[in-house]
Parts: structure tokens; C-alpha cells; sequence
């Protein structure tokens, strides 16, 4: 398929725009919707033969993905210095033209080439037209005016579309027709006087049985206030959390066994100080840490140790040491389990114990939390703690069941952070679609805690999109939230961070969501860690299918984010936040699929990379490549496969550019 959006003009129009220039600086769009197969278009080559000798007044060229696009754009020109060229030529569509003329004013901007529209029927509204997340300002008409009008168009600019100049209507430098939009033919005389050139006064006949602007525009700017809400890019996927948003929260079966993974965490793995024949208590210590980014681990159940064997880990989907447990169904506490005096404690006491317990991050990262606070608020003051309550992942209700089940404990477990990083602001950021929760939180917080409600934007509980969204801060690349003064604690963790202090339990048990396509008995349930996964689906299903993977996609989360689990033989870790079980598409992402450079993967990623990048380089093994588009920045949210036109399974090359280059 090739749908570009742009044509070079005729030969003679090109050559007339030569003769009136010195030196040109050319930039050219790398195109949209055309297999990506090349990362240089003919057009270049073409205007070169058309120049001939002439093609010495270009006195640089560069392609830029997605011209148009500001995000990515506004700063590569400013560094690529082309405000110190007598004049640019532009060979893109309407779109890039005009963001180019906008952002040099004063500058001598060409349009090298004229919009092709792209919809089949020329007045259908359903053709999509560049992938710009600024205001609208091309109808695709081919017919294009910008040489004319100083890079102004005066189709999509002023009201009444007029060609030959204002119309007599004009009051204020403001529209008859709209008093809010100012004379579109007073800013093209402006601009042209900034220029120094004079309106030429041949116009050619407007063509109207063309594309409809208006319609087509309606959609961008619907498209246009999601996107930029809150932070760049994001989806707005089906949540899919009725089945689940009632439901109490319930104890789980008591498994027969568990499976206790020696990786609860991020770092390295724990040491087990457990071996096969012990007899051990529930909260028992099993596994210690082994550095500094490392975690204790401990019994969810009480019983007898039979062995320690490797197992697959689903976050990491290869075999890892696991403590296999068989339960004695009694549930003897470990005698270390007894709550302390918390105005007591120094903040040091505090660090100390939920480094004890076994306390990380349960959002999924699993970060140990006491390194977080050990190490990053020692470095800085912190302005902002942020508590994160936004479960952004469909399907998912954990964190929102235990916000209105548990919201006096969650509170006191906010108060302990408090207490340890003494910031200038509390808030607790929830989406809107968790209605009950906020009301809850509200009632019950103190005047020193803000309880926000967010619209709903995946993936907002993502830690760098949620500052932004709080704050308006930009946590720099390989940077952390406390460089902007931030930290950022799940609602889960506030939770576990209370029952280490008031109740001493250490991090044994979570509250996960079992939910998917309605096949089985979904809900929200207390589950001890190393609770086997088969345990779970034959809960969920009502019996054992021995095909479940081939039926269905089970994700270890959610479907945005979650990982795929390919093996009965695993089990709940403390970054599960719930099992989705999903039947399987009859299309389904593959890496094999073309690319087409509809740009929507750009549009969409919150980290403001072009994923598309990754699947050419990825393609053709050239993972080096990867790291000129900032790939280790990727956070693996899963916008850009899920908006994927051609369902390429774009994580998949990111994750492999990042095994290759990282």
C-alpha cells in the first residue's frame, strides 16, 4: 500500500520557486501511511533531477519522521540551526508546511509540494489525513496555496475560505463570521510583510468538489483533547472492570501447596535460609536479602518445606529456584508477627522494619520500598508524595476494592510515609471511573491529604505519567521521581506498609482481580503468595482444561501490560495485581506484519518515542540503530501494539532491541 499524503509540483512551478532563492535548507517527511521499507523517499532524488544545476542552492538536506508532529519535531529544528538559512523548502504535505511556517514567522518557507488526498472519494469524510496532534490546518485539497500566502492557508484559516483576499467583514482583526478567530487574510498580509514579498495576485479556481474539512475536522479535535490530556499520547481502551468493580473482596481457597519464588522483587535473587524437611510458620522468614536491591522473603502458610526446585516465573518467564511449601492447613503465626509502637518509632525504626517485612512496590514494579526511601529522600527533600490509585490496566479492580474496602488503614499507611519523608504535599490520584473509591477517600482523609480525581487515561498510572499529570513535571530520561522533588507509593503498598507496622505482618499475602471474557467466576480475592497458577484457572474455569493455553491468553495483570503466561507452572508473586484470562483473537499481534507508517503508535506513546522505528531496525537486526530513537526509555506500557494498525507486535522488538543494546 502507499498512501502518501504529498507529490512534488510540477516541474515548472519548482523551477520558478528556484529562481527567486539564493540557498535553500530542504526538509522532507518521512511519510505516512506507505510500507516502511525505506528510510529515504524518491522525492529527493527527483527534485535533484528536476533542479539540475540548480540543486546547488540546497545546501542541506534532512528527513524527519512525522513532520508535523510538534512533540517530536519543535526541538530537532531548533537543533538542526535551519533559522540561519536564507529560506526552507518542504517537501511534505499541507500539514508539515505549515507547522514549519509557523515556528519561523519571518522565515522564506516553500512548499516543494502539493496534499494528496487520500479517502477514495475525494468529498468522503473517512480518509485520515497526517498524523498531527496540533490544530488542524490542511483539507488535502491538492490544490496547494502556501507559496502564496506566506505558509497561511486560507481554506482551513479563514472562515468563509476565501482565495482573493479579506472579504470587508473584518472588525478588530477578528471574523464577522466568528469573532473568536481572527482575519485569516490579515495574518497571511502580515506575514507576508515579515517576508518582505508581495502578494501575488494570480489565484486559481477553488476546486470544491473536494475533501470535507469540516467533518474530517470534528474527529481531529476530539482525537486532539484526549491525546494531550494530562500528558502526550495514551489510549482509551475498554476498561472492562464491571465484573469485578462490586465484588468484595473474598479469601481465596487455601492452596495444597505453595510455590515461593527466591525473586519477590527487583535485584538480586534472595538466599534461601530454609531447606527441604523444615517445618516452617506462617510469616516465617524463608529467604533473605543479598544486597542492597534485594528483598526478604516469607512463608505465606505454615507447613513442612518438600523441596526447592526451579519453577517458571511469570514475570520472567524462565525457571527460578522456587520454596515449594505443603500447607498443614493450620496457619501457625511465626512468633516475630506482633505490631509495634508507632509514635515510637524514628524514622530509621520505619526504614528497618519494612525492610523486614518484605515490602515492595505492589503497582508491578516491585521495587523494595525501604531502598526507595533509604536512598532517594536522602538525596532530596521531597515536595510531592504522590499515592498512586489510578489501576489504569482494563479489567483490574484490586487496587480500587481495597481503596473502598480498606480506606482508614491504607490512610494510616500513608501516614507512616509521611512520617518518613516529611513532604511539602500529600496527594492520592484517582481516575474518575472509580467513582466510589474517591468519595470514600475523601470522607475519610485528613486536611493534609488530597484526594484527586483524574479522567481516565491509560497508562496514567504509569510513575512518570502520573507526576506529570499531579505536578506538570517532566522526570528526566534515566532520571528518578525525586528529581522532581517527587515519590511515588501504589495504594497496595500504602496498604502492606500498614499491616508491617500496626499489625507486624510481613508482605505474605495480596489482594489480586481474576477476571476476563466472562467464562468464569470472576472477582476480587486474598491470595497468598505462592498460590499456584493452576490453583487459580481451575478456581476461575470450575475445572481443569487441559487446552486453556490454547483457548485462551492468560495474563499475569492485565492485557495492556500484563505478561502472557505459557505454563501452568507458576505462581501468584507479589507483583501480581490479577490474573485476565481472555480468549484469543482471531488476529493476533505477530512481529511478521508490515508496517505502514500510519503513525498512530507515535501518536499514542506516553514517552514521546516512534515505536515505528523499532520494528524497521528490528526487522533488518540492526538493534544498534535502536538506541539513536531512545529505546531503553521504552516503559512497556503497551499503547503502541495496541493501537497498531497492522497488528505487529512491536513490544517484542523493543524488548529484544533492549536484551541487544542494554
Amino acid at each position: 500500500m502507499d498512501y502518501t499524503k504529498y507529490g512534488l509540483k510540477p516541474d515548472d512551478e519548482i523551477k520558478n520557486i528556484f529562481r527567486e532563492i539564493n540557498s535553500i535548507f530542504n526538509l522532507w517527511c518521512k511519510k505516512c501511511y506507505k510500507k516502511y521499507k525505506t528510510d529515504i523517499e524518491p522525492e529527493c532524488e527527483r527534485l535533484n533531477e528536476i533542479l539540475g544545476e540548480e540543486n546547488s542552492k540546497i545546501k542541506g538536506w534532512t528527513g524527519i519522521d512525522f513532520l508535523c508532529n510538534n512533540h517530536h519535531t519543535a526541538e530537532k529544528l531548533i537543533e538542526l540551526g535551519v533559522n540561519s538559512f536564507d529560506s526552507i523548502g518542504i517537501i511534505a504535505c499541507g500539514l508539515g508546511v505549515q507547522f514549519v511556517s509557523e515556528k519561523f514567522p519571518d522565515k522564506r518557507i516553500f512548499a516543494l509540494c502539493d496534499s494528496i488526498p487520500q479517502s477514495g472519494n475525494s468529498t468522503s469524510p473517512e480518509g485520515f489525513h497526517g498524523v498531527s496532534l496540533s490544530k488542524e490546518k490542511c483539507a488535502a485539497c491538492s490544490q496547494c496555496y502556501l507559496n502564496l500566502t506566506g505558509g497561511i492557508c486560507p481554506i482551513v484559516n479563514c472562515s468563509k475560505s476565501l482565495l482573493n483576499g479579506p472579504c470587508g467583514g473584518v472588525k478588530n482583526g477578528k471574523c464577522e463570521v466568528n469573532p473568536d478567530i481572527p482575519c485569516a487574510w490579515e495574518d497571511i498580509y502580515n506575514r507576508l510583510k515579515k517576508q518582505n514579498k508581495l502578494f501575488c495576485s494570480e489565484i486559481q479556481v477553488r476546486d470544491f468538489n473536494r475533501f470535507n474539512f469540516d467533518e474530517k475536522k470534528k474527529y481531529s479535535e476530539i482525537s486532539l483533547s484526549k491525546r494531550q490530556e494530562g500528558f502526550y499520547g495514551g489510549v482509551h481502551p475498554l476498561d472492562s472492570k464491571e465484573n469485578t468493580s462490586r465484588a468484595r473482596i473474598l479469601n481465596f481457597p487455601e492452596p495444597p501447596y505453595v510455590l515461593i519464588f527466591i525473586s519477590q522483587h527487583t535485584g538480586s535473587l534472595s538466599k534461601p535460609i530454609v531447606k527441604e524437611g523444615d517445618t516452617v510458620k506462617m510469616g516465617q522468614k524463608i529467604a533473605e536479602s543479598t544486597g542492597v536491591i534485594s528483598s526478604t522473603i516469607h512463608s505465606s502458610i505454615s507447613g513442612r518445606v518438600v523441596k526447592i526446585e526451579e519453577k517458571i516465573h511469570p514475570t520472567l518467564q524462565k525457571p527460578i529456584p522456587a520454596i515449594i511449601i505443603e500447607n498443614n492447613g493450620k496457619n501457625t503465626m511465626d512468633e516475630s508477627i506482633k505490631p509495634v509502637d508507632f509514635e515510637g518509632l524514628s524514622k530509621e525504626n520505619i526504614i528497618e522494619i519494612l525492610k523486614e517485612k518484605g515490602i515492595v512496590g505492589l503497582g508491578g514494579a516491585m521495587f523494595p520500598t525501604y531502598v526507595k526511601f533509604l536512598f532517594e529522600v536522602s538525596k532530596k527533600s521531597i515536595e510531592t508524595l504522590i499515592v498512586n490509585g489510578c489501576e489504569c490496566e482494563p479489567y483490574l479492580n484490586t487496587d480500587n476494592r481495597i481503596m473502598i474496602e480498606y480506606p482508614e488503614k491504607i490512610l494510616k499507611g500513608i501516614k507512616v510515609l509521611q512520617k518518613i519523608a516529611n513532604p511539602k504535599n500529600t496527594i492520592i490520584g484517582i481516575e474518575d471511573n472509580k467513582k466510589e473509591a474517591i468519595e470514600i477517600l475523601q470522607k475519610y482523609s485528613s486536611s493534609d491529604i488530597t484526594v484527586l480525581s483524574l479522567r481516565t487515561k491509560y497508562p496514567q498510572g504509569a510513575e512518570k505519567m502520573l507526576i506529570k499529570r499531579l505536578t506538570g513535571k517532566n522526570v528526566p530520561e534515566g532520571g528518578l521521581p525525586i528529581e522532581v522533588g517527587s515519590i511515588v507509593i501504589n495504594v497496595g503498598t500504602a496498604l502492606a506498609i500498614y499491616k508491617a507496622i500496626f499489625e507486624g505482618i510481613p508482605l505474605i499475602d495480596r489482594v489480586i482481580t481474576v477476571s476476563g471474557d466472562g467464562v468464569g467466576k470472576d472477582g476480587n480475592f486474598i491470595v497468598k503468595i505462592g498460590t499456584p497458577l493452576k490453583n487459580i484457572l481451575d478456581f476461575y474455569l470450575g475445572m481443569h482444561n487441559k487446552n486453556i493455553f490454547e483457548e485462551y491468553n492468560i495474563f499475569m495483570g492485565g492485557p495492556m501490560m500484563g505478561i502472557l503466561q505459557k505454563n501452568l507452572d507458576s505462581a501468584v508473586i507479589k507483583g501480581t495485581g490479577g490474573f485476565t484470562i481472555l480468549k484469543k483473537y482471531p488476529v493476533e499481534s505477530k512481529e511478521e506484519r508490515e508496517c505502514i507508517k500510519c503513525g498512530r503508535c507515535v501518536s499514542v506513546c506516553p514517552v514521546e518515542l516512534l515505536p515505528l522505528n523499532y520494528v524497521y531496525y528490528g526487522e533488518r537486526q540492526m538493534w544498534e540503530e535502536t538506541k539513536n530513537y531512545r529505546v531503553k526509555n521504552c516503559i512497556e506500557c503497551g499503547s503502541c501494539n495496541y493501537i497498531c494498525s497492522s497488528k505487529i507486535d512491536i513490544l517484542s522488538f523493543i524488548k529484544r532491541a533492549k536484551g541487544k543494546c542494554l
